[in-house]
Order: C-alpha cells, then sequence, then structure tokens
C-alpha cells in the first residue's frame, strides 16, 4: 500500500526548512524549529546526508546545508535517502510473483499496481522541494495542471 512513514515525512520537512530558511542550520536549531527531538533530526540528517541531500559543515559554527538547489532537490530523492526505496509497493512483481497466487502468470492487476507505482514515482520526482515550499492552494493548482484528475 502506498505509505510515507512518519521519518520519510519528517525528513521533507526538514529539508523544506533548510530550503526555506537558506543556508546553513545547526542540528538544535533544526529540532528546535520543526519541535523534534534532536536524536530523530541527527539520524535523519545522517540518512540525508548519506542520500546526498544535505551536506554537513564540520567545525564550531557547522551545521547543515542543502547539497543542491531546492529546484534540483526531488521530494523523492529524500524519501529515498530515508527509506532507501520508492514508496509505493504492491505484493506481486513480475520477478517475485507469490508462489500462493493463483494469478501468477497472466494477472490484469498487477499492470495496475505497476503504474500507480510509476505515477506515484513520477510525481515524486518531478516536485522539488522549492515546488512544496509554495502555499497550498498553488500547490494544488500547479498539481491539477500536471496531473488532473477526472474528478476535479
Amino acid at each position: 500500500m502506498f505509505r510515507v512513514t512518519r521519518a520519510e515525512e519528517q525528513a521533507v520537512r526538514l529539508t523544506m526548512r533548510l530550503a526555506a530558511d537558506g543556508g546553513q542550520k545547526t542540528l538544535s536549531e533544526l529540532a528546535v524549529d520543526e519541535q523534534l527531538p534532536e536524536p530523530t533530526v541527527a539520524k535523519l540528517l545522517g540518512m540525508l546526508r548519506r542520500g546526498g541531500v544535505v551536506h554537513a559543515v564540520r567545525g564550531r559554527h557547522g551545521g547543515y546545508v542543502l547539497a543542491d538547489t531546492p529546484e534540483a532537490i526531488s521530494a523523492g530523492a529524500v524519501i529515498r535517502s530515508v527509506s532507501g526505496e520508492d514508496v509505493f509497493e504492491f505484493p506481486c512483481h513480475d520477478a517475485d510473483v507469490p508462489p500462493d497466487c493463483p494469478r501468477n502468470t497472466d494477472c490484469g492487476l498487477r499492470p495496475v499496481w505497476r503504474h500507480l507505482g510509476e505515477r506515484v514515482a513520477e510525481v515524486l520526482e518531478q516536485t522539488s522541494i522549492a515546488d512544496l515550499l509554495q502555499r497550498e492552494a498553488t500547490q494544488s493548482r500547479s498539481l491539477q495542471e500536471l496531473w488532473p484528475l477526472a474528478s476535479d
């Protein structure tokens, strides 16, 4: 099922905070700004650093900065830094069809799951941190223009 974990959302919010404030922030400042415990922020920043989303600046006046511009960092990249995988997973893939599935050779549902997963990945990859800093109404209009919903 499509699910964004709490850690993934917190990582996106930390990245947004760095982008909105523009420049370097300490772990403590980020923890206060996002109302998160420092150990949680430390863990997430470590993942974001290993994922290439942020850089750590060492020294007495150290902190964290974005590794690129907010326009160049996608929400998908931030989420993958934390989870190590795509957000949308479905139970059966071509290579590892469950052996107990009665439709393991020809399934009409598998292409639906695959298509949905690719669309979710597409939206996350094409949504930058700069996009996420927009006001909610502006972002809603932008999403509807890019990926219109039939119900709207």
